[in-house]
């Protein structure tokens, strides 16, 4: 009997039961692209000190940040291409949040941020260091955001960057995710996406992003490196190539290239796999650094009046790459920690978490310690394949 009374209820709710908060499709604008600029009234943001916590009113129409919204034109999406050329909205305001629901004002879609694809950042807004501070403190703790959204810093104004017009994509969007894509086959690329930043800002005393400029009066778009940030400023930039030596050292790379002449000529050794190993130790109270690099690739480039690549030539050019990326890579090293004075090659926390009693010797006097490090590195290269020859 008490089944049969509570049974019609049970019935009832689930016919009742709806999603209160839906909203259709065609309502929404995806919002894919974020540009985050310095704001008209910038530099009147220490006036904000005067406001108390307990002032009414306190709520002051100043542009702190501007903030681009890039969305696709789902109205004319081709179902073909799968893509749609791209809308934007741009609006002032003293806080990420503010930014946003001034752009939910001006727009009549709601705005969502569930496929999030890149968040542009200004190399300007790392010029005041506070609100670079809260704009990232945003990003981190924004749930809605999308956590695999590519994170960029970028030359001058960031909704620009929006607005470009890729060559060989619709949006751009799809233009830096398939760029960021290519890290696998070209070292240089160093993507960065928000999980990733997130880890690395928790564990790492520099922060590192990929720089884009645009050239050519705004008509073409490259990926120029990448920009090293610590207490939400800039402190240096890293170029193509020591941005894959650096990756070479972390053991975080995946294919690259290098590069050595011999008679004038052009000898490229593509790299498919490279394996690093680091060991620590410390002789008469000086920190000693040593990498193992092993690599195998393939020879691309060697000029046609060359001799049969027969084993004695493989070896001798084997060891031209050796030497000429041990001179290399310990460059890059003393670039980093005497010039930037920056630990990219995760020294410090390789120490603390592997190495605990040489860390205990050296905490005191870390800096002085990193800098006055001996580097060396060793380099082993296996030529697999050389292509086709007479």
């Amino acid at each position: 009997m008490k089944i049969k009374k509570v049974l019609p209820a049970l019935i009832i709710s689930l016919l009742l039961t709806g999603c209160w908060d839906n909203v259709e499709i065609d309502r929404k604008a995806f919002v894919a692209t974020i540009a985050v600029d310095i704001g008209k009234d910038i530099k009147e943001r220490e006036g904000l000190k005067a406001f108390k916590p307990t002032d009414a009113f306190a709520e002051k129409p100043i542009d702190v940040l501007s903030v681009t919204y890039g969305f696709p034109d789902i109205r004319n999406m081709e179902q073909e291409k799968g893509a749609a050329e791209e809308l934007a909205i741009t609006v002032g305001g003293y806080s990420m949040t503010d930014t946003y629901f001034k752009a939910i004002a001006q727009s009549s879609r709601n705005l969502q941020f569930s496929h999030s694809k890149v968040l542009f950042l200004s190399d300007d807004l790392f010029r005041y260091p506070e609100v670079a501070k809260e704009v990232m403190d945003y990003i981190e703790r924004e749930p809605s955001l999308n956590r695999t959204t590519i994170m960029a810093v970028v030359e001058g104004k960031a909704e620009d960057y929006v607005k470009f017009k890729p060559l060989m994509e619709e949006n751009i969007e799809n233009y830096i995710t398939g760029l960021m894509g290519n890290n696998s086959r070209n070292g240089s690329v160093y993507p960065v996406n928000l999980n990733k930043y997130i880890d690395m800002s928790t564990q790492q005393e520099v922060n590192m992003l990929p720089l884009f400029k645009l050239e050519e009066g705004n008509k073409n778009l490259v990926l120029s490196g990448i920009t090293l940030i610590k207490d939400y400023q800039i402190v240096g930039y890293l170029n193509d190539k020591e941005v894959t030596d650096i990756q070479i050292l972390r053991g975080d790379i995946g294919s690259c290239k290098k590069v050595v002449y011999k008679d004038a000529h052009p000898i490229d050794y593509y790299i498919r796999d490279v394996s690093t190993k680091v060991d620590m130790n410390l002789v008469d109270d000086k920190l000693v650094i040593n990498y193992k690099i092993f690599t195998e690739g393939t020879i691309k480039g060697y000029y046609t009046d060359a001799n049969l690549l027969n084993t004695d030539v493989i070896r001798e050019i084997e060891q031209y790459f050796a030497e000429s990326m041990e001179k290399e890579l310990v460059g890059i090293a003393d670039v980093t920690r005497n010039k930037l004075q920056v630990d990219l090659l995760n020294v410090k926390e390789n120490l603390r978490k592997y190495h605990p009693r040489i860390w205990s010797k050296l905490q005191n006097r870390w800096p002085q310690v990193y800098q006055n490090a001996e580097i060396k590195v060793t380099v082993d290269n296996h030529i697999r394949t050389v292509g086709l020859t007479d």
